[in-house]
């Protein structure tokens, strides 16, 4: 691996890293905490909405931003996970898809620390459809990492093919 490949690497870890915090840091704010982040977002939203002179009901778009919230930011999870897996792991590793089925395993992991910890902190209480929107977000993201992968892939196969022939 060149220069710029250990450079990849070591940007994937350290953006891996800093988003699982992010995750942890998001899921263990205080229940005040976490409703003033979500109502700042659903407020833009609906003012947003609101340029196109469509009402909204506050409480259930409130509700929908709320649990959309936990599949993209575990969406984005998978997707690091995934590309740093594939970039770290030795290359016979990948067989059975490990690096696709390893960053599901590691978000889901997470996702359960997360929501676990919940019990501890003031407001907030364990919600295991939450823990199961956190783990379709990563199973999503780690798609999509892998259906991007394979295509450019293929398309690089092909390339070669047709040079060749």
């Amino acid at each position: 691996m060149g220069n710029k490949g250990k450079t990849l690497t070591r940007i994937l870890w350290m953006a891996s890293a800093l988003w699982m915090v992010l995750c942890l840091y998001l899921s263990w704010q205080t229940g005040e905490e976490t409703v003033g982040v979500s109502g700042a977002i659903t407020r833009a939203i609906r003012w947003v909405i609101g340029l196109f002179g469509v009402d909204v009901d506050m409480a259930a778009l409130h509700a929908l931003v709320r649990k959309n919230a936990h599949m993209a930011i575990f969406f984005v999870a998978g997707v690091l996970l995934y590309c740093l897996l594939r970039r770290s792991l030795p290359p016979n590793a990948h067989v059975n898809g490990l690096s696709f089925w390893l960053a599901v395993i590691i978000c889901s992991l997470l996702a359960v620390v997360a929501e676990v910890g919940k019990l501890w902190i003031p407001g907030r209480h364990l919600q295991w459809d939450e823990t199961m929107l956190d783990v379709l977000g990563a199973l999503g993201g780690a798609t999509i990492a892998w259906a991007v992968r394979w295509v450019f892939c293929a398309s690089a196969r092909g390339r070669t093919r047709d040079r060749e022939a």
